[in-house]
């Protein structure tokens, strides 16, 4: 196809929530530059495939399968990316998406590098930018795994299964009070010397729910009672630190519950 030939054109948009956040190139942006482009090119536009929340790494991209569908059955002339780390975040998936889309005699344009990859020149600045799309990612996935190894050793929550009595809420740790208050009976209860099974009847006559649902298990009480996360404590590289959190169960406490952990249930 000529540079200003009439045919028929697609988009694909995608955006990932972190990099949404990161540069705002969202995809009514996006979706905005292939209009424009296609208008520039006389096309004429016949969808536009958008992928929200999606990583340029996952496999499974529904939209983006679609799209390889329609261009097989010849539903479009060209399909038009905002860019090239918007058809993938590495060399490899890059390549192939443009590779299957030529295979089905569509052309390939990527419109923020300005590449048409439909000559020998193309191709070339093709594989030159996805290199710097993936290093790009590579970095970007590197700064956060960096990111979220300071806040876990400053004790702060980087994700993950929140013990009995806690939380997540807006990006941290809260406590909820009715479950912080079973919490803290079951630390007063074990402190007195009562078994994790006379515990649990005591649990289930109050009607006390389990963080699941279901009865009280010796083996959930017992994680419990050792748990030091109720402490305000965190773990890091298999050793504790101060937490970012609130404690539920005073140190005093703790330790008196504790000190009946090798008895019977």
């Amino acid at each position: 196809m000529s540079e200003n030939a009439p045919g028929r054109a697609a988009g694909y948009i995608r955006v990932s929530q972190e990099r949404n956040a990161r540069n705002g190139y969202g995809l009514d942006a996006q979706d905005t530059d292939i209009r424009r482009h296609a208008a520039y090119r006389v096309l004429e536009l016949v969808g536009v495939y958008r992928e929200a929340g999606v990583s340029g790494y996952e496999r499974e991209r529904p939209e983006l399968e679609r799209l390889l569908a329609d261009a097989k059955a010849g539903k479009f002339d060209v399909v038009i990316f905002p860019s090239i780390d918007r058809a993938g975040r590495s060399v490899k998936d890059v390549i192939e998406i443009d590779c299957a889309l030529r295979e089905a005699g569509v052309g390939v344009v990527f419109v923020r590098e300005g590449i048409d990859t439909s000559t020998p020149t193309g191709e070339f600045f093709r594989n030159v930018m996805a290199s710097l799309a993936q290093l790009e990612g590579r970095i970007i996935a590197d700064r956060l795994t960096k990111g979220r190894q300071r806040k876990a050793a400053g004790g702060g929550y980087v994700g993950g299964w929140l013990p009995y009595g806690y939380r997540h809420e807006a990006g941290a740790v809260a406590v909820i009070p009715e479950q912080a208050d079973v919490v803290k009976r079951i630390f007063e209860w074990r402190s007195e010397g009562l078994s994790y099974r006379e515990i649990a009847c005591r649990l289930e006559s109050e009607g006390a729910q389990a963080q699941r649902g279901g009865s009280w298990q010796v083996s959930t009480l017992r994680r419990i009672v050792s748990n030091r996360f109720y402490l305000g404590m965190a773990g890091f590289d298999g050793h504790p630190v101060p937490g970012q959190h609130m404690a539920i169960v005073p140190k005093g406490l703790f330790e008196r519950a504790g000190a009946f952990n090798g008895d019977g249930a």
